[in-house]
Protein backbone atom coordinates (compact mmCIF):
# COMPACT_ATOMS: atom_id res chain seq x y z
CA UNK A 1 0.00 0.00 0.00
CA UNK A 2 2.45 2.63 1.13
CA UNK A 3 4.44 1.84 -1.86
CA UNK A 4 1.89 2.83 -4.13
CA UNK A 5 1.19 6.05 -2.25
CA UNK A 6 4.99 6.81 -1.98
CA UNK A 7 4.76 5.92 -6.06
CA UNK A 8 1.48 8.60 -6.93
CA UNK A 9 3.35 11.15 -4.58
CA UNK A 10 6.22 11.01 -6.37
CA UNK A 11 4.67 11.50 -10.08
CA UNK A 12 2.16 13.91 -8.66
CA UNK A 13 5.05 15.94 -7.15
CA UNK A 14 6.64 15.88 -10.21
CA UNK A 15 3.56 17.02 -12.85
CA UNK A 16 3.08 19.37 -10.16
CA UNK A 17 6.38 21.08 -10.32
CA UNK A 18 5.15 21.35 -14.30
CA UNK A 19 1.83 22.44 -13.69
CA UNK A 20 3.50 25.32 -11.62
CA UNK A 21 5.27 26.39 -14.20
CA UNK A 22 2.62 26.48 -16.71
CA UNK A 23 0.37 28.45 -13.71
CA UNK A 24 -1.67 25.30 -13.81
CA UNK A 25 -3.41 24.36 -10.52
CA UNK A 26 -1.94 21.39 -8.48
CA UNK A 27 -3.15 17.84 -8.70
CA UNK A 28 -4.29 16.36 -5.03
CA UNK A 29 -3.00 13.18 -3.98
CA UNK A 30 -6.26 10.89 -3.20
CA UNK A 31 -5.15 7.31 -1.26
CA UNK A 32 -7.93 4.79 -2.01
CA UNK A 33 -8.18 1.78 -0.06
CA UNK A 34 -10.75 -1.16 0.28
CA UNK A 35 -9.12 -2.53 3.41
CA UNK A 36 -11.90 -0.99 6.04
CA UNK A 37 -9.89 -1.81 8.82
CA UNK A 38 -6.55 0.41 6.71
CA UNK A 39 -9.34 3.03 6.48
CA UNK A 40 -10.13 3.09 9.86
CA UNK A 41 -6.39 2.84 11.24
CA UNK A 42 -5.62 5.68 8.58
CA UNK A 43 -8.30 8.60 9.56
CA UNK A 44 -9.76 6.95 12.91
CA UNK A 45 -6.02 6.68 14.35
CA UNK A 46 -7.08 3.25 15.18
CA UNK A 47 -4.89 0.23 15.88
CA UNK A 48 -4.83 -3.01 14.34
CA UNK A 49 -2.85 -6.34 15.15
CA UNK A 50 -1.70 -7.15 11.80
CA UNK A 51 1.94 -6.78 11.85
CA UNK A 52 1.90 -6.19 7.81
CA UNK A 53 -0.38 -3.16 8.34
CA UNK A 54 1.39 -1.14 11.08
CA UNK A 55 4.20 0.18 9.24
CA UNK A 56 2.28 1.06 6.12
CA UNK A 57 -0.51 2.76 8.96
CA UNK A 58 2.59 4.79 10.54
CA UNK A 59 3.60 5.95 7.01
CA UNK A 60 0.63 7.05 5.44
CA UNK A 61 -0.52 9.11 9.16
CA UNK A 62 2.67 10.65 8.48
CA UNK A 63 1.75 11.73 4.86
CA UNK A 64 -1.54 12.38 6.08
CA UNK A 65 -0.33 14.77 9.34
CA UNK A 66 2.02 16.70 6.77
CA UNK A 67 -0.85 17.30 4.20
CA UNK A 68 0.73 15.32 1.82
CA UNK A 69 -2.15 13.44 0.79
CA UNK A 70 -5.47 15.58 -0.19
CA UNK A 71 -8.60 12.86 0.49
CA UNK A 72 -8.63 9.27 1.62
CA UNK A 73 -11.61 7.18 0.43
CA UNK A 74 -12.62 3.82 1.30
CA UNK A 75 -14.04 1.89 -1.65
CA UNK A 76 -16.09 -0.98 -2.36
CA UNK A 77 -13.54 -3.93 -3.21
CA UNK A 78 -15.65 -4.98 -6.45
CA UNK A 79 -14.31 -1.46 -8.01
CA UNK A 80 -10.58 -1.80 -7.11
CA UNK A 81 -8.56 -2.14 -10.20
CA UNK A 82 -5.67 -2.85 -8.12
CA UNK A 83 -7.11 -6.36 -6.84
CA UNK A 84 -5.81 -8.01 -10.72
CA UNK A 85 -2.01 -7.35 -9.31
CA UNK A 86 -2.61 -8.43 -5.56
CA UNK A 87 -5.38 -11.57 -5.86
CA UNK A 88 -5.42 -15.44 -7.06
CA UNK A 89 -9.53 -14.46 -8.28
CA UNK A 90 -9.20 -10.48 -9.10
CA UNK A 91 -12.48 -8.54 -10.00
CA UNK A 92 -12.99 -6.99 -13.16
CA UNK A 93 -11.87 -3.68 -12.72
CA UNK A 94 -8.59 -3.32 -14.16
CA UNK A 95 -10.27 -5.33 -16.98
CA UNK A 96 -12.78 -2.75 -17.84
CA UNK A 97 -10.51 0.30 -17.14
CA UNK A 98 -7.94 -0.78 -19.71
CA UNK A 99 -11.03 -1.79 -22.28
CA UNK A 100 -12.77 1.61 -21.60
CA UNK A 101 -10.28 3.95 -20.30
CA UNK A 102 -12.65 4.69 -17.64
CA UNK A 103 -14.01 3.64 -14.16
CA UNK A 104 -16.95 3.94 -11.56
CA UNK A 105 -15.80 3.83 -8.32
CA UNK A 106 -18.14 3.43 -5.29
CA UNK A 107 -16.99 5.73 -2.25
CA UNK A 108 -17.85 3.69 1.00
CA UNK A 109 -16.21 6.25 3.01
CA UNK A 110 -13.99 9.43 2.85
CA UNK A 111 -12.05 11.78 4.73
CA UNK A 112 -11.27 14.80 2.70
CA UNK A 113 -8.46 17.96 4.01
CA UNK A 114 -9.72 20.96 3.93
Amino acid sequence: MVGGVEMGYAIATTINLIFFQLDLPEIPIIVCTDSYSLYECIVKLGTTKEKRLMIDIMALRQSYERRELYETRWINGADNPGDAMTKANPNKALETLIDTNSLDIRIEGRVKRE
